[in-house]
């Protein structure tokens, strides 16, 4: 687990920090799910796997960015945050849009 923490650029965290950041993130993952099981109707594949579409593309934005980011004036933190939601936010809708 602290492996996929450092590969997407969080810092090195205790077990118990480690735990509550990853119980924080599948919870707003099933929020968003959720939220995108509402919005997209019958093309939508069920709050669990909009959830586990959303992680995964999530985890890829983020460690892209950190892998091949543009410097900008803004704070990296938040910029990484919202490549990460937008990311995947967009797996999820290229892939409602996709499969039949």
């Amino acid at each position: 687990m602290q492996a996929v923490f450092t590969m997407i650029g969080l810092p090195s965290l205790p077990l118990l920090s480690m735990i509550l950041v990853t119980a924080i993130l599948v919870l707003g993952g099933l929020l968003f799910g959720w939220i995108c099981d509402l919005l997209l109707g019958q093309a939508a594949f069920g709050t669990v796997m909009n959830t586990i579409i959303m992680l995964i593309g999530a985890f890829a934005g983020a460690w892209l960015w950190h892998r091949f980011g543009v410097p900008t004036r803004f704070d990296p933190s938040v910029i990484k945050a919202s490549v990460a939601t937008a990311s995947g936010l967009l797996l999820v809708l290229v892939l409602a849009m996709t499969v039949p």
